[in-house]
């Protein structure tokens, strides 16, 4: 049996998952509320749970609540339709969720904009009966490590087919390690070959699954995947981001790298990033070379970039640093150093954002040149 999370206090590696799910929803909601183009949108939290652990400490759902209230003003001034969905199977946590949301919300104060439906139904069952919804508008989709064993090839291929559906899976990577040969395991990843998460390391196990469900994306999908994992004692959890949207993979991004501007990719150092900064005796070898950290890697990449192609556009630059997964300010960094060094020549103001880059159609574009030294 699982245990039940909501009846302790939440330790770190639950509240650091919450932080994450909490900021990208607050980073979410104004996005959606300020377009014009979008009446109404619809959150949902599959696995719910209780609402707030054992000593008052909220949980997704209530998170949700008091992200909702934060943009009271401007939801109420615009014409926009917001439904929440909170879903958990377990009877008992059902009724308790039903009080906390009933304690806390009044749907009479906002004027039919803002609804709430709790439900105690199983996921696959709730996911299919409210899948036509979900493809008529924006949806933020938070499934937790209970139900995703649930989330089968055809559920994913399902879900990335929405159009305007931002997604977060948490995952126990160290449960899919213990249970990797079970036939249960094979039924619910039948292309996962067991023997991958049995002999990776117990911090990777999260970055095979990802791989998993990146190779599971169709052709012309344009869904992004992103990994944060989360260490707690011996215990390995993970994050699983989508989003097919810039500004949505930028608001991600941000948020990740600010919870670890070490990698950006988990609550602990994945990578031995500290160990590969130190200086070392030797580094004076001459045929020695220092192993670089995600961060440098990164700017490396960059820079062959723009060097392959002697004239890119900022865009251009904001896609790769995106898909590279690292935040808009990255590639800012290092377009400043390599304009210092000569590398390149552009404007000192250039932007790399999806506002400076993309929004409203194309903005007018800032070029950015390899310098030959040839």
């Amino acid at each position: 049996m699982a245990r039940d999370i909501n009846k302790a206090p939440y330790n770190e590696t639950t509240l650091t998952k919450l932080e994450i799910f909490e900021q990208y929803l607050n980073a979410w909601l104004p996005v959606f509320i300020q377009s014009q183009y979008t009446p109404r949108a619809m959150i949902c939290d599959f696995c719910a749970g209780s609402g707030q652990d054992s000593i008052g400490v909220y949980g997704s759902p209530l998170r949700i609540l008091n992200a909702i209230e934060r943009f009271r003003e401007q939801i109420l001034a615009k014409d926009i339709k917001i439904k929440i969905l909170l879903n958990d199977a377990d009877p008992d946590k059902a009724i308790e969720l039903q009080v906390a949301v009933k304690e806390r919300f009044d749907p009479n104060s906002w004027n039919g904009k803002v609804s709430v439906a709790c439900d105690k139904e199983d996921f696959k069952v709730l996911f299919d009966r409210q899948y036509g919804r979900l493809q008529q508008q924006p949806n933020l989709i938070f499934i937790d490590q209970y139900v995703i064993k649930q989330v089968t090839p055809d559920i994913f291929q399902r879900l990335i087919a929405l159009e305007k559906t931002d997604f977060l899976f948490f995952m126990s990577s160290s449960f899919m390690k213990r249970f990797a040969e079970r036939p249960e395991f094979k039924a619910h990843f039948p292309d996962l070959d067991p023997a991958v998460i049995k002999g990776a390391e117990h911090e990777d196990v999260h970055r095979v699954m990802l791989d998993y469900y990146k190779k599971q994306i169709p052709p012309g999908n344009a869904i992004r995947l992103y990994p944060f994992t989360l260490k707690k004692n011996p215990n390995i959890y993970g994050l699983v981001f989508g989003s097919k949207h810039p500004l949505g993979v930028e608001k991600f991004l941000d948020l990740a790298w600010n919870q670890n501007r070490l990698n950006g990719e988990a609550n602990f150092d994945i990578d031995d990033d500290v160990e590969k900064a130190k200086p070392s005796l030797f580094d004076m070898l001459e045929d020695n070379v220092r192993q670089k950290t995600k961060h440098e890697v990164f700017e490396s990449h960059l820079e062959a970039f723009i060097l392959e192609l002697g004239e890119v556009k900022n865009e251009d630059v904001y896609l790769f640093t995106l898909n590279q997964g690292h935040p808009k300010s990255h590639a800012g960094e290092c377009i400043k150093r390599l304009r210092a060094e000569g590398v390149v020549s552009c404007d000192g103001r250039i932007g790399f954002s999806y506002n400076s880059c993309i929004k409203n159609g194309h903005p007018p574009h800032k070029i950015i040149k390899a310098i030959s030294h040839g």
